[in-house]
């Protein structure tokens, strides 16, 4: 099994550690054990919020473990072709540290197609991560096509994608609002120069 300690922190007024933070340290903490594996069939799932530390355990499927503490997400992948799954395990000690954090630099690059529900980017943000863009993206679509109830806000709780990582430049993607289990869940498909990149799920919690 492999195990490391996450570096996460606060973004903009946040007082949870952003899910679009916790999927990419992940994937880093990954990639940086295998750089050259080919990383296929992403499943990365977000069962609560926390402003907590978290640790990042990963392994073979065929090697099941059992691992103490509370998950704070999940996930399942292939790595060389060979099935994996992990956990984000929440740790002593909270998130100490804050960065600024502006979606609406991304919401200004995008152009809105209610007719679709859909949303798409006509040129990438600087110094925002390919599933930073995607999770404003989708946020700014929310807000314009679903009401929710009030004190609630959506929130990123889910990630499936054929490959990773994503196009590092996403202008001309587009996400479409594809189905809505009322609050509880929604899924939102991600397409690239008319290939399926990803899908996006969001949920509507309350936020303290």
């Amino acid at each position: 099994m492999h195990f490391i300690e996450l570096s996460l922190g606060f973004k903009g007024e946040r007082t949870y550690i952003q899910g679009a933070d916790m999927l990419n340290a992940t994937m880093q903490a990954i990639t940086r054990h295998a750089p050259h594996a080919r990383i296929e069939k992403l499943d990365f799932r977000i069962s609560r919020m926390t402003n907590h530390l978290l640790t990042c355990h990963w392994w073979p499927r065929s090697t099941p473990r059992s691992l103490p503490g509370e998950a704070v997400a999940t996930f399942t992948f292939q790595l060389d072709c060979i099935d994996h799954e992990g956990k984000l395990i929440q740790a002593e000690g909270c998130a100490d540290t804050r960065c600024a954090y502006d979606e609406s630099l991304v919401e200004k690059q995008c152009v809105f197609t209610p007719a679709h529900r859909s949303v798409s980017l006509t040129t990438m943000p600087d110094d925002f991560s390919p599933i930073e863009v995607l999770v404003s993206m989708n946020k700014a679509l929310h807000l314009k096509e679903l009401s929710i109830p009030s004190g609630s806000q959506w929130v990123f709780c889910r990630w499936e994608s054929p490959k990773w990582p994503p196009c590092s430049d996403l202008s001309g993607v587009g996400l479409t609002l594809e189905q809505t289990l009322g609050t509880r869940l929604t899924r939102s498909r991600i397409e690239l120069s008319a290939e399926h990149i990803g899908m996006l799920y969001f949920s509507a919690l309350k936020v303290e």
